[in-house]
């Protein structure tokens, strides 16, 4: 089933609006995908709607193409019928229970060496772990390895797991990771398959997912996810804006947490801690960092006011720089916002925040060069091709700059409610206790966390695993610190590892 023109310009507006809301799309372990020639099946995590076969069709290694299931209801009207093939749709009869019917449409695309995506779990859904994975992509797989067997093709379509993880998939400006893990063969199932397919499917159902469920962070409850990613912030202090290593890491925290805090009553007391704390900086609307900030034992009045107007002179001393993106883009981000705080479902506030992207920038973009071409320009013939470089170099610089940028308005927002609770004493339930109390809090968690790791770095697996990761960034950071001097106040926040 060849892609046509409708495919190319639904990617390109999907890569245009992923680009715009996600400030970095990583992809890891990409060496795993099948090569060009061969069929195969994607089952890949699906936590984020819409967002998630968006991702995959436009970062899909290689330049791949994806084809994708939907019911053969959607094919009765002609129109959707032809946008459908020609963004290469496959279509699935649901209603017969004959494998070799259901997937029909899916053997032919296999047949021509194409892939195939699915998403195991059936729906969208905001869970701290996989959902249930349906056997529906095992059948599939299995009912195609049949055909090649019986017809004596050269090519199986292995499965292909892919875990799609979003540390914050709301989050404007946001990071989303695309982890690729080894293919999984059919042919060892076939044999059963022949014989009991039900069974066969089950069995590659659980090997799917305990293949994707290394590729993804599962925790039991949320409680757990959210202490594991306070312990990440305060033991890895410059990772706030990196996602290297986010996936075991966090995966690490979780798992020795929930194990440890059975048999020692002091993990158990700290993983609640780390919850209160997160649960504290969200209802004071701060960030860690800025906590962190302070080397004193309590937050003054004198350096609260002093870091409030240094940032707040920076930010001054930028704004000419920013002052054009930031007019251009407020309806987009007044769109932005409105779309988060009025959705209660976190997968579909992502999805709205993206689809006023794509609704909100092409206009805007638009009606930039218009007014450049004419009132800068005088509608000249030069003028257009001005306006057209000039709106060019716009784009390139706001998408660049933004990121710092953002992150340094957000902070600058919790100087000032800093600045407000310590120095100007306003607010209701006493701000000002809460904020000194929550810094008192953050070193506890902060010396506990450290004993921890300490104490069972060679006695539990994933505190090892932690352990490893936190001297490997030592030594890098040690290595960064002859070139970059600045880094050397991050080394000393380090320095506790070497000392027991």
């Amino acid at each position: 089933m060849p892609f046509g023109i409708n495919h190319e310009i639904v990617c390109l507006i999907s890569r245009n609006a992923l680009w715009s809301f996600f400030s970095e799309i990583k992809l890891e372990d990409t060496h795993n995908v099948p090569p060009a020639h061969q069929p195969f099946i994607v089952a890949a995590t699906h936590h984020n709607m819409i967002v998630d076969p968006a991702i995959l069709s436009v970062t899909f290694p290689n330049h791949r193409r994806l084809h994708y299931w939907a019911k053969d209801s959607m094919f009765k009207i002609s129109l959707a019928r032809a946008f459908l093939n020609d963004c290469g749709v496959v279509p699935v009869d649901r209603k017969t229970k004959n494998n070799a019917m259901l997937y029909s449409s899916t053997f032919e695309v296999l047949k021509l060496g194409e892939a195939v995506a699915v998403f195991p779990e059936g729906t969208s859904h905001t869970l701290p772990r996989l959902g249930p994975f349906k056997d529906g992509t095992s059948f599939a797989a299995l009912e195609y390895a049949k055909i090649v067997y019986e017809e004596g093709l050269s090519d199986y379509a292995p499965i292909l797991p892919v875990g799609i993880v979003y540390p914050e998939k709301s989050k404007y400006r946001s990071k989303a990771i695309v982890k690729y893990g080894k293919p999984i063969s059919v042919e060892p199932f076939l044999p059963l398959y022949l014989e009991d397919p039900k069974k066969a499917a089950k069995q590659l159902t659980k090997a799917t997912e305990e293949a994707i469920e290394k590729l993804t962070i599962n925790a039991p409850d949320w409680n757990s996810k959210y202490a594991a990613d306070m312990a990440r912030w305060l033991l890895f202090p410059d990772y706030d804006r990196s996602i290297r290593d986010y996936i075991p890491i966090t995966q690490s925290l979780i798992n020795a947490m929930n194990t440890l805090a059975k048999e020692d009553e002091e993990v158990a007391r700290l993983q609640k801690s780390l919850i209160i704390y997160k649960l504290e900086l969200e209802q004071l609307r701060l960030k860690d960092g800025q906590i962190a900030k302070y080397d004193e034992n309590d937050i003054t009045a004198i350096t609260t006011t002093i870091d409030l107007i240094q940032k707040t002179l920076l930010s001054l001393a930028e704004l000419p720089f920013c002052l054009p993106g930031l007019l251009a883009h407020l309806p987009l981000y007044i769109a932005g916002y409105f779309a988060g705080i009025y959705e209660v479902y976190e997968e579909v506030r992502a999805q709205k925040k993206i689809f006023f992207g794509m609704a909100l920038v092409p206009i805007i973009y638009f009606v930039t060069f218009i007014w450049a071409w004419y009132v800068m320009f005088g509608g000249t013939f030069a003028g257009f091709f001005i306006s057209a470089i000039t709106l060019f170099i716009f784009v390139w610089y706001h998408v660049n700059s933004i990121d710092d940028r953002y992150e340094r308005f957000k902070d600058l927002i919790g100087r000032w409610r800093l600045f407000d609770a310590v120095v100007l004493g306003r607010g209701m339930w006493k701000r000002k206790e809460r904020i000194l109390g929550l810094k008192k809090l953050r070193q506890e968690n902060l010396t506990r966390l450290r004993s921890l790791i300490i104490k069972y770095k060679t006695k539990n697996d994933d505190v090892n695993a932690v352990w490893t990761n936190l001297c490997q960034r030592v030594s890098e950071l040690n290595e960064l610190s002859k070139y970059k001097p600045k880094k050397q106040a991050l080394v000393k926040q380090y320095e506790w590892c070497f000392e027991e």
